[in-house]
């Protein structure tokens, strides 16, 4: 109390309801209220985010990649998503990300690893699917080029190697259960046999040539072409 009354005769200001020996103190009447805490608190630190978003942006990317092969751009995306820019970036470091991302849900979900109990069986419905992804539109024109962007880019080259190789070799429960029923030879090089159907189909593809039915590239691929 002695110092507040030295200081008023010094000619100190003093606020009516502050306490000198708690200098942030403030009087609950001076507070602001628990509203108003709450509005600064959510301005500061934005909306919340919306849990659409990222499947927003995944699906225009993938009609986009179908539609427009690979020319468009980022901010095309953040347009057919309805989002900004930077959202776009913070799922996607690159459009390259962006189209082998996109390439590989088409496979996922238009070539399922089957189990229907024989080799033939599973390769028929491996083989039917296959040719039905490249006779959707866009794809052809697509994969012409992506695989001309890995002729020029190492990197991309690399990507699509490893992605591609990744899918393959998850595809071949189907031979691994062949193997166990006796009806593949347990040396059987699996990676000759998946590129005996993949590179043919992807020439044909490629260059337009016309795609076979799946019953003919399943007896070419188990029996070969001597006689029965």
């Amino acid at each position: 109390m002695a110092r507040v009354q030295q200081a008023a005769r010094q000619g100190e200001p003093r606020d009516a309801g502050a306490d000198h020996h708690y200098p942030h103190y403030r009087p609950r009447s001076m507070r602001p209220s628990v509203s108003d805490t709450w509005s600064i608190t959510m301005s500061a630190r934005g909306r919340k985010p919306d849990p659409t978003v990222g499947e927003r942006i995944r699906q225009a990317a993938a009609t986009l990649v179908l539609t427009h092969g690979l020319d468009f751009t980022m901010d095309d995306v953040a347009t057919a998503a309805g989002v900004g820019r930077a959202s776009v970036f913070r799922r996607y470091g690159s459009k390259r990300d962006m189209i082998l991302e996109a390439i590989a849900g088409f496979m996922d979900a238009h070539v399922a690893v089957p189990d229907t109990g024989s080799l033939a069986g599973d390769l028929h419905a491996v083989v039917t699917d296959t040719l039905a992804l490249w006779r959707l539109p866009g794809i052809a024109r697509l994969a012409k080029q992506v695989y001309g962007e890995a002729g020029r880019d190492p990197a991309v080259a690399e990507i699509l190697r490893t992605g591609m190789r990744t899918r393959m070799e998850r595809s071949w429960v189907v031979y691994e259960r062949a193997i166990e029923r006796g009806e593949l030879s347990p040396d059987a090089d699996l990676w000759l046999l998946t590129d005996m159907f993949t590179g043919f189909v992807a020439y044909r593809g490629l260059l337009d040539l016309p795609l076979p039915e799946p019953e003919d590239v399943v007896r070419a691929l188990l029996h070969g072409f001597t006689p029965a």
